[in-house]
């Protein structure tokens, strides 16, 4: 949809976003203005998105020997295309960034795999992943280490002198975030963290301490399932006379690269408490630890047992979906009302359209809302001019788009549109009856920081089903905003 358009461009077109090099992020934004003559952030989603056709291709290899290979690659194809990844799925920024480093990460383990004369594909690739996300650095040493144990000592002396070229040209002219959120809880936050960052693809299963709980749990079995797989190749290596075989050393980079990550993110992100590693962006490494492991487990198995192992991963990666999709669902409209109301909200201090980006046709420009010449007195809506809270605990919310409540407010020069929230219902019995996604009630929060100081006349925005949008007063009527300093964020760009 084009209002999934907005994101800031200012990130878009940097070469730098806090600790990560966004070269690809920056050229991907540069092609399009080239082609385009502006910005569309639709254009830079399709494109990031086009990285899960390249992971899940690549997971796909380790059945391609056996019979039957698209059945046993069913599972890994519900973890990779659900709305667990809402975020990187519909911000143009993230699609790029944090998709295409992983995709790159898998395509250059697995070509080194390979073992063969075109290992060199490997570079550009490598080379790519460093330069789209910051912890594409790791893909040099983990690849480095796959050389090793292949003992190709030619090429892993050509891949640390190109390691070295990368992390020079990396860090040349490099500027630290000016932000310090390393760790500073304690070793048990920490592994709370680690464990709930391993196991965030499975927040969405309704059962235990929801969300926590099974984030946990199941953390916790990838952790352990991972860490014996790892230990058994190492094992084999050994007794194989230091030979392992193409899938093997896949499996070391892939998993290697999503648990080295897990420690980095963890590490430097424990600041802000341990349940940010719930966040969606983060679920795609906790996707690619399933998936490997899914993926070595089913080549691993005898043929006896092959197939009742593949049943399991069918019914349990299927019912993972399901959750996910309904759990999910939330958050994507949440997102989707907040972008089609901070469009429209920024056209009050600047110009709708520029020569760069030209902001999306949205619903909300179909109808005419009025502007107030005079804000005369009324009752006032709260007694702090800082906050405005507002609430219709009994609204029922059944459309799952666009349609719902929002807050109107204008005055002779401004109108700001605010979306409600609802809370979502999670459960069992819900997933098939989506007229009760939403738990009754809808509430509204708008600081000072949001709007330009003055005076407004408050209402409620109603948008129905059927398309069709209708004002009604509020349970008070003016509500004067103060002039509050906003926060500005620290960059390094």
């Amino acid at each position: 949809d084009s209002a999934y358009r907005l994101v800031g461009s200012e990130m878009c077109i940097r070469d730098r976003h806090n600790e990560h090099r966004v070269a690809l992020t920056r050229l991907i934004a540069v092609i399009d203005y080239k082609i385009f003559g502006h910005l569309n952030y639709e254009h830079l989603m399709f494109f990031g998105n086009l990285a899960l056709l390249v992971i899940w291709w690549l997971l796909t290899r380790f059945f391609k020997p056996l019979p039957g290979a698209v059945w046993y690659a069913l599972p890994i194809a519900t973890l990779w295309f659900s709305l667990a990844f809402w975020e990187n799925t519909f911000w143009g920024m993230a699609a790029v960034q944090n998709l295409w480093v992983v995709a790159w990460a898998v395509l250059t383990f697995w070509r080194l795999s390979r073992g063969d004369k075109y290992w060199w594909w490997a570079l550009p690739m490598a080379f790519m992943g460093v330069f789209t996300s910051g912890n594409g650095l790791l893909i040099l040493p983990l690849a480095l280490g796959v050389l090793l144990l292949q003992k190709r000592w030619k090429i892993a002396a050509i891949w640390t002198v190109f390691s070295i070229l990368s992390i020079v040209l990396y860090f040349w002219d490099y500027q630290s975030p000016p932000t310090d959120l390393s760790a500073s809880g304690s070793f048990h936050s920490f592994i709370r963290g680690f464990l709930l960052f391993c196991g965030s693809m499975f927040e969405g299963l309704p059962f235990g301490n929801f969300p926590f709980q099974m984030p946990l749990w199941f953390g916790a079995l990838s952790l352990f399932v991972s860490l014996s797989m790892l230990l058994y190749i190492l094992r084999s290596y050994w007794k194989r006379h230091f030979v392992l075989n193409e899938f093997d050393y896949f499996y070391l980079g892939g998993v290697g690269f999503a648990l080295v990550t897990a420690l980095i993110v963890n590490y430097s992100r424990t600041g802000l408490g341990s349940d940010i590693m719930l966040l969606s962006r983060y679920k795609l490494y906790s996707a690619l630890l399933v998936s490997f492991n899914i993926a070595y487990l089913t080549r691993l198995v005898s043929s006896r047992f092959r197939e009742v192992l593949t049943v399991t991963f069918v019914v349990s990666a299927g019912f993972l979906y399901t959750c996910n999709q309904h759990y999910h669902l939330y958050d994507a409209i949440q997102l989707r009302k907040y972008l089609i109301s901070t469009s429209f909200n920024w056209r009050n201090e600047a110009p709708a359209t520029n020569t760069i980006y030209q902001a999306p046709k949205l619903f909300l420009e179909k109808i005419s809302l009025p502007k107030d010449s005079i804000v005369v007195g009324g009752k006032a809506c709260s007694s702090n001019d800082s906050l405005l809270e507002l609430k219709q605990p009994n609204y029922r919310l059944y459309d799952l788009r666009d349609g719902g409540l929002y807050v109107l407010l204008s005055n002779e020069k401004h109108q700001y549109i605010f979306p409600t929230q609802q809370a979502r219902k999670h459960s069992l019995r819900n997933f098939v009856n989506y007229n009760r996604f939403f738990i009754k009630g809808s509430t509204a929060r708008i600081g000072a920081a949001e709007v330009i100081p003055g005076t407004y006349r408050v209402r409620w925005l109603h948008y129905d089903r059927k398309g069709k949008l209708y004002l009604e007063n509020a349970e008070c009527e003016v509500m004067t905003f103060k002039d509050v300093k906003k926060a500005v964020i620290k960059t390094n760009w």
